[in-house]
């Protein structure tokens, strides 16, 4: 008996025009009177969550930057906070300033993104980066200036890869810089980097073990490579049809793709299984 869903966002449970059908809305919404909890879990900050999650009803938690922190709606507080601290942060993002890269980074839920020389932040992130998110971002002409003035460390240092070819080598270089820190992908240009140890996986687990769940009784949702620690972790992990090949190769359970309702009909199928609570 599952008491906790967790799932990945884009890629997942977002259709490719990053909506979600009213079915699936009123499917997780229904989680909370069979006392299961629903918790996003996301490589974006807590306030880029899209409009679609947002309105589910009861959403109280969710796991953000990649297991950077777990946001508590509720209380408007993170009750986990893994950040990369200042000096390590700016090691990194000089360190891609020899990268064919565009370099952003989240702080307390705010992204952070360099702009060109005018001032306004490329076309090519407008055109590659999911809807919503640079709406909100804050434009930076001096990240390191920007760096400084931060309260605290980062949740995330977020990499615009230039071309999905090379994000391989790119991800390759910095693991050998910064064996450290923890380096994955979400996709062919987005390279997410956390803080040592820090990944969705871990973050599930501290927040199941901060609600007194057992991470059994977890199932989880997921399609790429930094999801593999949250599909590792959990008591049952689900890949969509559209999942990575790695992805797969872990998962206990395949769904339909994201632009099929996947993670809803897994969910179904489960009711009916009797294994929801």
């Amino acid at each position: 008996m599952f008491r906790l869903v967790a799932t990945d966002l884009d890629g997942t449970l977002l259709r490719s025009d990053k909506t979600i059908s009213k079915e699936t809305e009123e499917v997780l919404s229904s989680l909370y009177e069979k006392n299961i909890l629903f918790v996003p879990s996301t490589g974006r900050a807590h306030k880029e969550l899209p409009d679609p999650v947002r309105g589910i009803a009861h959403l109280r938690y969710a796991i953000t930057c990649n297991g950077g922190g777990v946001y508590d709606f509720d209380e408007q507080r993170y009750i986990f906070n893994f950040t990369i601290d200042k000096e390590l942060a700016e090691r990194v993002l000089r360190f891609s300033e020899s990268l064919p890269v565009y370099p952003s980074f989240v702080c307390n839920g705010e992204r952070y993104i360099l702009t060109e020389a005018d001032g306004k932040i490329a076309d090519y992130i407008i055109r590659r980066a999911a809807p919503g998110v640079v709406d909100i971002a804050h434009a930076s002409r001096d990240l390191y200036a920007t760096l400084n003035e931060m309260p605290a460390g980062l949740q995330k240092i977020f990499l615009y890869s230039k071309d999905d070819e090379l994000t391989p080598d790119i991800l390759s270089g910095l693991r050998d810089e910064f064996p450290q820190l923890f380096i994955t992908t979400s996709g062919p240009i987005f390279i997410e980097i956390n803080a040592a140890g820090i990944d969705k996986g871990k973050t599930l687990r501290l927040l199941c073990k901060h609600l007194d769940i057992p991470i059994e009784e977890s199932i989880a949702f997921g399609d790429a490579a930094n999801d593999l620690a949250m599909l590792r972790s959990a008591g049952c992990a689900v890949v969509p049809a559209n999942g990575t090949a790695e992805a797969k190769a872990v998962a206990d359970l395949f769904c339909e793709s994201c632009n099929d309702d996947g993670v809803r009909k897994a969910l179904m199928r489960l009711e009916e299984e009797g294994k929801l609570c």
